[in-house]
């Protein structure tokens, strides 16, 4: 964004007056952000907030470099139009009575309005919408909060929510990052969010582009462009992203007017771009001030981005390492595998117990400070070690208490940061309060980033330097017979204990192995398609070692099949092969029920959507057994199961959980079903079955 030069920054406000939240904010954000020269305009009110008004737009000492209108819907594109005539380069239309409101009579108006600054070099911001900022030009005709101790630095905010712009600052500020450019978008009629995107892209200034978003536009390939241009110019965007939830769409249609998209679609483009996605506000700034940060800072041993390695977790205290560790695993950040060099360094100056490997946990190191620093000093400098996250336990320090180990501590981590190149984020635990040395430590280190609160941290690390697993060389690896076997019996003992209990199956037949030639005559009664799996002792993953094939139209094909997945397990190594089942294939909507003991716990049961990638799905419910009443019910209203055939789903999953609790069941610790088929006319049925023992006396 270009603002005219001038020796002040000229800002009209029209329809300003004294008692208006809008007119306070004006005044206050382009008095407090800059020192631009307000001339309010006002037909009926002499002055506005001590500064005379005038009547007219046109009145003004000069053409602005911006106009602000506070005015009615029916009067504002009029007095658009005159700006547009006097070639004002920024008008800001705060007023909303536009399509958000959903009727023709907005509609209307928004077309006429696009219509007025289409194609005249006047850029409009909204309507509906509070303006924007430029900090680094030091003029701020936003109508929001804005925090009193934000700075200057790298990263842009766009929001399609006008109040939200005051919340990612607040954040910004909260985590230490400084704002570049701020644009509140509103409906976006003339400038929508990719236009705000392309004007942050044009400022050197900018390093990250953090956004919350609820319509990208109607042209995809235009976005694709613009966050093609982000990823080689290496500005990072983050992502909040409403419209995901009817309910979050319906909020977005009547808030903006703008229509949240398929949210799926949208998640395949921003993937494919590398934009970071979050989920909350906190998440938005936390990652835009990571990555602000780290754009400041060379990678640890001058690695490139998309280098191999990790994160480091240093702590003096084990409980803080420990917990850190597990949760940055759990949010699946990559933990760095150290060198010789820095393993042999921290066993060095480690005291007996201690642990030094990743989390390092040098409690009580009898070893001079001065030591433990060398040793340190090889972790940041370890080429596996991409930034080092210390996860801090305490309340800050005082510039004035007695804690100087405390200072000395987070003091070193700073000085090794700085020395080495490598990235260094200390977050604490929990959101303490902030103190005066805490906040001067910011202001000594910036090659520092100092924040609150490791979950949304971790949470954030996880996008920047995710795990990642080791590439295979060569062909994939052929799975072996350890990699499916255990304790389980095969398929058709499993199938024989569930008939055995009046379980709905799908029709089936087994062939011996040897029976091979045999297979056409054994099928002569089930129905096309079928289904053929292998038949072995201990099996525990058919699918792994090729022993299922789907969809067996004819006698030729079953026969082709079953001999195809003998050959699959004899490949694999299996041990007690015993043949191959062959049954009629299910229809309707797959479910995955899963009955299971914890030594802890006690039995639970597990129901969710079925078939393949059960892991990646998040619609399952874990319930304790015996279950209360009607919690299977409840789970199942979460899936797509046919309205007719819940209760008798119910029915049934409730009965092997009671034979699993204490009835024919109970000598099994795992009895896993995927899929249970649930077909509007049929029914449920049970078409693959996993069984483990439990170990000693059930």
């Amino acid at each position: 964004m270009t603002v005219q030069s001038t020796p002040r920054p000229g800002v009209a406000l029209v329809g300003a007056r004294d008692g208006s939240l809008w007119t306070y904010l004006l005044f206050h954000n382009l008095r407090t952000f800059g020192d631009a020269e307000i001339w309010p305009v006002s037909r009926t009110r002499p002055e506005v907030r001590g500064v005379p008004t005038v009547a007219d737009l046109s009145l003004v000492p000069r053409t602005p470099d911006v106009a602000v209108l506070i005015v009615n819907s029916a009067v504002a594109n009029s007095v658009v139009a005159q700006a547009v005539e006097m070639k004002v380069p920024h008008i800001v239309l705060i007023s909303d009575g536009y399509a958000e409101r959903g009727t023709e009579e907005g509609i209307r108006l928004q077309r006429e309005l696009v219509g007025i600054v289409e194609g005249s070099g006047s850029r409009l911001y909204g309507p509906n919408g509070v303006g924007f900022a430029d900090f680094r030009a030091g003029i701020a005709p936003l109508g929001a909060p804005i925090p009193a101790d934000l700075r200057v630095g790298g990263v842009s905010v766009v929001s399609q929510s006008g109040s939200l712009t005051s919340t990612i600052m607040g954040g910004l500020a909260e985590d230490g990052a400084g704002v570049d450019l701020c644009v509140s978008i509103g409906n976006g009629a003339a400038f929508d969010p990719v236009d705000a995107m392309e004007t942050m892209l044009d400022r050197p200034s900018t390093t990250v582009i953090a956004a919350y978003l609820e319509s990208f536009g109607g042209d995809r390939a235009r976005l694709e462009r613009t966050l093609t241009r982000a990823r080689a110019q290496g500005v990072t965007i983050v992502l909040a992203k409403s419209g995901g939830s009817a309910i979050g769409a319906a909020i977005a249609r009547s808030h903006t007017a703008a229509l949240a998209g398929p949210d799926r679609l949208v998640e395949e483009v921003l993937t494919a771009h590398g934009v970071i996605r979050v989920r909350s506000m906190e998440e938005l700034t936390r990652a835009a001030a990571i990555a602000d940060y780290l754009s400041r800072r060379p990678a640890a041993g001058g690695k490139a981005d998309g280098a191999s390695g990790g994160v480091a977790v240093i702590e003096t205290s084990g409980g803080a390492a420990a917990l850190t560790a597990d949760l940055l695993t759990h949010e699946g950040v990559g933990l760095a595998t150290f060198g010789d060099t820095a393993t042999s360094a921290l066993r060095a100056v480690a005291p007996d117990g201690a642990y030094v490997s990743n989390p390092i946990d040098l409690t009580a190191s009898p070893k001079p400070y001065e030591e433990v620093t060398a040793a340190f000093h090889a972790v940041y400098t370890d080429p596996a070690v991409r930034a080092v996250v210390i996860p801090y336990a305490l309340t800050f320090p005082t510039a004035d208490d007695e804690r100087d180990v405390h200072r000395r501590s987070l003091d070193r981590y700073a000085d090794l940061g700085a020395a080495s190149g490598c990235p260094t984020i200390v977050s604490t635990l929990s959101d303490f309060a902030w103190t005066d040395w805490a906040v001067a430590f910011r202001e000594r280190h910036p090659e520092t980033l100092l924040v609150r609160g490791i979950a949304t941290t971790a949470r954030m690390l996880a996008r920047l330097y995710p795990r990642t697993e080791p590439e295979a060389a060569g062909a994939p690896q052929a799975v072996g017979a350890a990699d499916v076997l255990g304790d389980a019996p095969d398929g058709r003992t499993a199938r024989d204990l569930l008939d055995a209990l009046d379980v709905p199956m799908p029709k089936a037949a087994f062939v011996a192995a040897e029976d091979i030639d045999g297979v056409a005559g054994a099928v002569t009664g089930l129905a096309y398609p079928h289904v053929v799996k292998i038949v072995a002792d201990g099996l525990l993953h058919k699918v792994k070692v090729g022993g299922v094939v789907l969809g067996c139209a004819t006698a030729e094909q079953t026969e082709a099949a079953a001999r195809r997945v003998l050959a699959s397990a004899a490949a694999a190594g299996l041990p007690g092969v015993r043949g191959v089942l062959v049954e009629e294939t299910g229809t309707g909507v797959e479910l995955f029920v899963s009955l299971n003991r914890d030594p802890w716990y006690g039995p639970y049961l597990i129901v969710g959507s079925g078939g393949g990638d059960v892991e990646a799905k998040t619609d399952s419910s874990l319930i304790a057994l015996p279950a209360a009443d009607g919690a299977v019910e409840r789970a199942l209203d979460r899936l797509p199961v046919p309205d007719g055939q819940r209760a008798a789903t119910a029915a049934l999953i409730a009965r092997l959980a009671a034979e699993f609790v204490g009835g024919r069941l109970a000598a099994w610790s795992m009895l896993e079903l995927n899929p249970v088929m649930v077909d509007a006319a049929a029914g449920p049925q049970i078409l693959d079955i996993v069984l483990l023992p439990v170990a000693g006396p059930a």
